[in-house]
C-alpha cells in the first residue's frame, strides 16, 4: 500500500534514527589511508611539524586522540599540553571547523569530505623514555608524546615519512636500508611503539645472536676514548646471548639498541624491535674504566623486557587504552622481575665479577627487610599505584619514603626469593626461568586476542598457576602472603641453603659459608651463574 505523502515522510523520519548509528559503525570500521610526516626545520625552536593526512573520512565528523599516558610509564602525562598551531582543511586547503570535547581530543567537522589534512606543531625538548626533544644536536622522540591516532582507527595500516634537516642520519628499529625516510606500520601502536633518533654523528655496530640481527646505536656527547664502542659492544651482545637463553630467542630478525651517552636524563624504555636507554654519564672522565660502563645496567634490564612485558605481557598491556592513567596489579612482575633478571645478566653474562652480583643482591634483599613502606603496601598495591608515582608530577608534598616500596625493587626482591628458592628445593634443576617459560606457555601460546600481538595477556592467577607449576606444589598461600600482603621473606634461611650468608654491616652484603656442603656449592653456583642441572 503506498502511503499518502505526508503519512510517508513522517514514517520515513521515525527510521532515519535506527538506520545511522549501525551506518555510522561501519563507516567508522572501514579502515582509512593514514600518512604521517614529522619535519624538523627549526631545531633550536624545539619545534615539530606534523602532519596527518587521512583520506577515506565518511561522516560529519573526525575525531582524534593523543595518549595522555606512554606505554611503559603509567602516570598521566597530557602531551596535548605541548601542541600548538592546529589546523584541519580538505584536500584543496579549505579549512576546516574543529572543537576539543577533553584536553586531547580534538573533532574535526569534515562538512562530508573524505579527505582530512592534519596540521600542528609540538613543543619538545625533554629527552626520555617518554618525552621527546628537538634541538641542535638531534632529535629523539617518542611516538605517543607526538602522534595524534583518529579514533577508532588504531588498528589501521599507517605510514610515517620523515624530513631531517640536511645532514642528519635516522635510526629507528625499523630502519633497513641507509637513508631510509618512509616507514610503513601495521597499525598505530606500532608507529608510537618506534622511538627514532635523528642526529648528525651516531655510532651504529651490529652482531648475530641466534641469527638475530643485533644493532647498538650510540648518540654520545663527544668522542668516545680508543677502545670503549668495542667493549660496550661486547657487554650488549654478552648481555643478550645470556637473555635469549632464559626464554626462546625472540620472534624478530633485527633488533636496536638506542643509546644516547653523555646528555642530561636518565631513562631506558622497552619497545617490540627496540629499546630506548639514557645515561648522563659519558664515556670520558674515568668512566670508561668503571666495571659496567654507562648505559650497560639499563640495556640488561630493557632488553630482558623483549620478551617479559612486549610479548609475554600483563593484560593491561595491549590493546591500549591511551584515554587514561592505567592501574593494574602485576608490574611487581612485569618490572620487578626485570629489574632481577637485568641485575643478575651482568655477572651471569660475563660482564662483571661474583663480587658485584653478591653486591646488587644484598642491596634488594635490604631494601625488601628495612624499607618504611614495605609494610604499607604489598607488591600488588604498589604496582597499582604506579600512576602515582612512575614519573607523575608531584604537586603536593607526600609520605612516600614511608609508604611505598617501588614495584621494582619489591618485585625483584620476590624473583630473587623464587628463582633461589626453587633451585634449592630441586638441587638446582627448576628454576624462575622455568616460571616464566611456562608463563608464556600459558598466555604467548594461547589463542590470540589483540590486533597485533600473538597470545593474551597474563593476570596475577596465571603467575601464581605457572609458579605453583613448577614448584609442583599450590602456591597460593605464599602468594597471598608475600605478593598480597606484605610479610617478609626468609631470605637468612633460604640464603643458608646455597652456603651464603647476609652480613648487615652499614651496607648489607652476602659472604660464602667456607664449609658449604657439596649440594649446596651446586644450588650457590647454579643461582650465581644461572644455570641449571641437568634433570
Amino acid at each position: 500500500m503506498r502511503l499518502p505523502r505526508p503519512i510517508r515522510s513522517l514514517v520515513l523520519l521515525a527510521l532515519v534514527p535506527l538506520a545511522l548509528p549501525a551506518q555510522r559503525r561501519a563507516a567508522s570500521a572501514a579502515p582509512l589511508a593514514i600518512a604521517y610526516r614529522i619535519a624538523m626545520p627549526d631545531p633550536a625552536s624545539h619545534l615539530y611539524e606534523i602532519a596527518i593526512d587521512i583520506d577515506g573520512a565518511r561522516g560529519t565528523t573526525l575525531p582524534l586522540q593523543l595518549p595522555v599516558w606512554s606505554p611503559g610509564r603509567y602516570a598521566k602525562m597530557d602531551f596535548a599540553k605541548n601542541v600548538q598551531d592546529f589546523t584541519a582543511t580538505d584536500a584543496a586547503g579549505r579549512p576546516l571547523a574543529w572543537d576539543k570535547t577533553t584536553g586531547s581530543r580534538w573533532v574535526v567537522s569534515t562538512g562530508g569530505a573524505r579527505s582530512v589534512r592534519i596540521r600542528y606543531r609540538s613543543f619538545d625538548n625533554a629527552l626520555s623514555g617518554t618525552f621527546s626533544v628537538l634541538d641542535t644536536a638531534h632529535a629523539n622522540w617518542n611516538g605517543a608524546s607526538l602522534f595524534m591516532y583518529v579514533e577508532d582507527h588504531k588498528q589501521d595500516p599507517v605510514s610515517l615519512t620523515i624530513a631531517p634537516p640536511a645532514g642528519w642520519r635516522v635510526l629507528n628499529g625499523d630502519t633497513r636500508t641507509a637513508n631510509q625516510l618512509v616507514y610503513r606500520f601495521e597499525n598505530y601502536d606500532r608507529l608510537i611503539d618506534t622511538p627514532t633518533e635523528v642526529a648528525p654523528q651516531l655510532a651504529v655496530d651490529s652482531f648475530t645472536v641466534d641469527a638475530r640481527k643485533y644493532r647498538t646505536m650510540v648518540h654520545h656527547n663527544g668522542p668516545m676514548p680508543a677502545g670503549v664502542r668495542e667493549r660496550f659492544v661486547r657487554d650488549v651482545e654478552r648481555i643478550v646471548r645470556y637473555e635469549n637463553s632464559v626464554f626462546t630467542p625472540p620472534p624478530l630478525d633485527q633488533y636496536t639498541f638506542l643509546f644516547n651517552i653523555g646528555y642530561p636524563g636518565g631513562d631506558g624504555m622497552e619497545h617490540l624491535y627496540s629499546t630506548q636507554v639514557i645515561d648522563s654519564r659519558s664515556f670520558l672522565n674515568g668512566n670508561d674504566t668503571l666495571p659496567v660502563l654507562p648505559g650497560i645496567s639499563t640495556a640488561a634490564h630493557e632488553y630482558f623486557h623483549v620478551w617479559n612485558v612486549k610479548r609475554v605481557r600483563p593484560a593491561a598491556l595491549g590493546p591500549f587504552d591511551y584515554t587514561r592513567e592505567q592501574y593494574q596489579p602485576s608490574l611487581w612482575v612485569a618490572e620487578g622481575w626485570t629489574q632481577y633478571y637485568g641485575q643478575a645478566a651482568l655477572h651471569r653474562s660475563g660482564v662483571t665479577g661474583l663480587p658485584e652480583f653478591y653486591r646488587t643482591m644484598a642491596g634488594t634483599i635490604a631494601t625488601n627487610l628495612t624499607a618504611p613502606g614495605r609494610k604499607e603496601v604489598s607488591a600488588r598495591m604498589s604496582s597499582f599505584h604506579a600512576p602515582f608515582w612512575d614519573g607523575a608530577v608531584q604537586q603536593q608534598p607526600t609520605n612516600g619514603q614511608n609508604t611505598f616500596i617501588s614495584y621494582y625493587t619489591k618485585g625483584a626482591g620476590l624473583a630473587l626469593y623464587l628463582d633461589l628458592w626453587l633451585r634449592a628445593r630441586s638441587a638446582n634443576t627448576r628454576s624462575l626461568d622455568d616460571v616464566f617459560n611456562t608463563l608464556k606457555r600459558r598466555t604467548w601460546n594461547a589463542q590470540n586476542a589483540s590486533y597485533y600481538l600473538q597470545g593474551r595477556g597474563y593476570t596475577e592467577a596465571d603467575v601464581e598457576a605457572a609458579a605453583s607449576e613448577v614448584a609442583r606444589e599450590n602456591m597460593h598461600d605464599w602468594f597471598a602472603r608475600h605478593v598480597g600482603g606484605t610479610e617478609d621473606l626468609d631470605y637468612d634461611a633460604l640464603l643458608a641453603q646455597a652456603g651464603l650468608r647476609i652480613v648487615r654491616d652499614a651496607r648489607w652484603r652476602i659472604e660464602e659459608v667456607p664449609d658449604a656442603t657439596p649440594a649446596q656449592r651446586v644450588i650457590r653456583d647454579g643461582w650465581t651463574s644461572g644455570r641449571m642441572t641437568s634433570r
